[in-house]
């Protein structure tokens, strides 16, 4: 879950959305009054070039039929591709937007409809990706509706104690209606505009770390075992360990004795189940420090593997050509598939990580 959005003032996010709406209505209206015959008309204007280079933004901004503003913030804790990452996914957008309420992209396109709502009113536009370097820029213009385009850069900042930081820039730019030009171009309002833009984005740098803590968090979890347990006597020990990922890992010191052997394999069960149907599991069994196992703890692996082997798609063992050929045996009693030995350990754990496709 990401954090609350902060309180932004009622006035600022009126005011703009009040532009937005004026902006859209006026040219609702100009292109009505274009289809009534007119004794004299002026020529239209030449469509701008969507943003995305220096010389076109400055052309914009310095457009007085425009109405251009930018705000940027500084991020530390997450790199500019981090924060690309999380701006390029278009839908992700109303979580940090006071003003939007959905982002729905095309199929399959650069296209994508923006929907705005707010204060009682609600409006949709569509606009086209116009130039997008992976990491660094995004730049769109609107295609209908009301007439925008914009560009937000990413821009990597020197890291701060080993911790990375960069800094997110917006440019957006509305096309004004000559009615109301004089008042589109107060600095007030232009201020006002940056202001609600800043604010966003500061949301944008809560969502972007709260993402960022939880990715981290998960990771914490998954690379911590599920079941870590030992199971000893006299005669030897096993230990096992369940990962959260599937990943089963036996290791057998000494001589396996019916007892370790029988409680060590009705826990990896449990945890097993415990895993639901989607996860598919690995095993790594190392005997590389054992003398053999008792007769009387092969039922025990044998029920085991018909009862949960189905699950195992790969197991790995390592071990002393005596015990490799018993469990050899084993595998062949219990009908397993996918059994593999092997002499060193990180060629087996290579081996569990293949895709299935790929084992030999």
């Amino acid at each position: 879950m990401h954090p609350a959005r902060r309180s932004r003032p009622a006035l600022h996010v009126g005011l703009v959305l009040g532009v937005v709406t004026g902006t859209q209505l006026l040219q609702s209206l100009w292109c009505i009054r274009s289809w009534v015959p007119q004794a004299s008309q002026r020529p239209p204007l030449r469509p701008r070039k969507a943003l995305g280079t220096e010389s076109v933004v400055r052309d914009v901004v310095n457009d007085e039929h425009w109405l251009s503003f930018s705000s940027s913030v500084d991020i530390e804790g997450a790199s500019a591709s981090e924060a690309y990452d999380i701006y390029a996914h278009l839908p992700n957008h109303p979580e940090w937007s006071s003003l939007l309420s959905e982002v729905e992209v095309h199929d399959n396109t650069q296209s994508s409809t923006w929907s705005l709502q707010a204060l009682g009113f609600s409006f949709s536009w569509t606009a086209d990706i116009t130039r997008q370097v992976p990491s660094k820029l995004i730049a769109w213009e609107s295609t209908s509706g009301m007439k925008n385009a914009g560009v937000a850069k990413f821009q990597e900042l020197p890291p701060s104690a080993g911790t990375p930081a960069c800094r997110v820039t917006v440019q957006m730019s509305l096309r004004t209606p000559s009615l109301l030009r004089r008042v589109f171009q107060s600095r007030r309002l232009s201020s006002m505009a940056e202001s609600a833009i800043g604010k966003d984005l500061a949301t944008f740098r809560e969502v972007l770390l709260a993402r960022k803590a939880l990715a981290s968090a998960c990771a914490v979890v998954l690379d911590r075992p599920k079941v870590n347990s030992t199971y000893k006597d006299n005669l030897g020990r096993c230990e096992l360990l369940v990962w959260q990922d599937g990943r089963l890992e036996f290791e057998l010191n000494g001589l396996g004795t019916s007892d370790n052997t029988r409680k060590m394999l009705e826990d990896c069960s449990t945890a097993m189940k415990e895993f639901g149907d989607p996860v598919q599991c690995t095993a790594l069994i190392d005997m590389r420090r054992g003398i053999g196992c008792s007769p009387l703890a092969v039922p025990s692996i044998v029920n085991f593997l018909q009862k949960d082997g189905g699950r195992i798609l790969h197991t790995a063992v390592l071990g002393p050509r005596p015990l490799m050929a018993l469990a050899q045996m084993i595998s062949r009693l219990a009908k397993q598939s996918g059994v593999a030995f092997f002499f060193d350990r990180q060629e087996a754990e290579r081996w569990c990580a293949e895709p299935v496709q790929q084992v030999r």
